[in-house]
């Protein structure tokens, strides 16, 4: 009987790996590695290709230019002593010429060239803008000057800030009232100095010297 085991059990080896199929066949030691491959991988054509960043546009509209920065003088914020507007040199400058005057309540050669500049007013198109550089006066005292005077353009008190702004682009005598200091903003936004200590300029002579350009 010992000798016949082996002949079945020849018999019976082929017949389980046909049951179990496939399950017994020698696998590819190299089909693991070639489906992990990273060069594989990295070589392989991508399904979606990323969208543009969608704040690429919108940063770039959004860019300052650099070329249309306002000037830090016409930017500056004032506010008219006797209405409480607010406005900009800017902003009066856009359609016509700006008279700037830094000006004290105390300054008689300003009280004579205002009256000057009142003149010129009936027969010129430009607005004025009086600046009070005197820190030590106050807004009250300015708005009871100018309606004193019966004068009817805009009138505004400087700050500290704008005092050193001016001084630091004009020079000191900008801010010294008695010199009658004039500057001509133009549309466009060009800041024209007229030449300070001249004396007090005539109605026409403010008119030629806002033509000149």
């Amino acid at each position: 009987m010992r000798r016949n085991l082996r002949p079945l059990a020849l018999i019976a080896l082929p017949i389980a790996m046909a049951a179990c199929g496939t399950a017994l066949e020698p696998t590819d030691p190299s089909a693991a590695s070639r489906t992990a491959s990273p060069s594989a991988v990295a070589s392989a054509p991508s399904s979606a290709t990323p969208a543009p960043a969608a704040t690429d546009a919108a940063s770039a509209s959004a860019s300052p230019n650099a070329s249309t920065a306002a000037d830090p003088l016409l930017a500056v914020a004032l506010i008219d002593v006797r209405s409480g507007e607010s406005f900009t040199l800017a902003e009066l400058s856009a359609d016509q010429p700006v008279l700037l005057e830094p000006m004290a309540v105390w300054c008689s050669n300003c009280r004579a060239q205002q009256h000057e500049v009142k003149r010129a007013h009936a027969d010129g198109s430009f607005l004025s803008v009086s600046l009070d550089v005197d820190l030590s006066e106050s807004a009250a005292d300015l708005a009871a000057y100018a309606d004193r005077e019966g004068f009817d353009w805009h009138f505004a008190m400087a700050d500290a800030d704008l005092y050193r702004l001016l001084q630091e682009r004009f020079g000191v005598a900008v801010t010294n009232p008695p010199s009658t200091p004039l500057i001509v903003i133009e549309p466009g936004g060009v800041v024209r100095p007229l030449e300070f200590g001249q004396g007090t300029r005539s109605a026409e002579t403010l008119l030629a010297e806002l033509e000149g350009g």
